[in-house]
């Protein structure tokens, strides 16, 4: 992924960790992705992209 973006400021996260996570662990909530990844469990304001990312990827 060339234009691999932060989601997660407070903690990190990568675009491209949140997708191998979903696509690897069959993730459905932003929960679920939170536990693995971290991402989402600081401020919180990354919640709405995670879920973005989800949808796209679970349609």
């Amino acid at each position: 992924m060339a234009d691999d973006k932060t989601i997660c400021f407070c903690m990190g996260v990568k675009e491209s960790q949140i997708i191998d996570a979903i696509k690897k662990n069959k993730l459905k909530t932003v929960e679920e992705v939170s536990n693995i990844t971290k991402a989402g469990t600081g401020c919180g304001s990354c919640i709405p992209t995670i879920q973005k990312i989800l949808d796209e990827i679970n349609k």
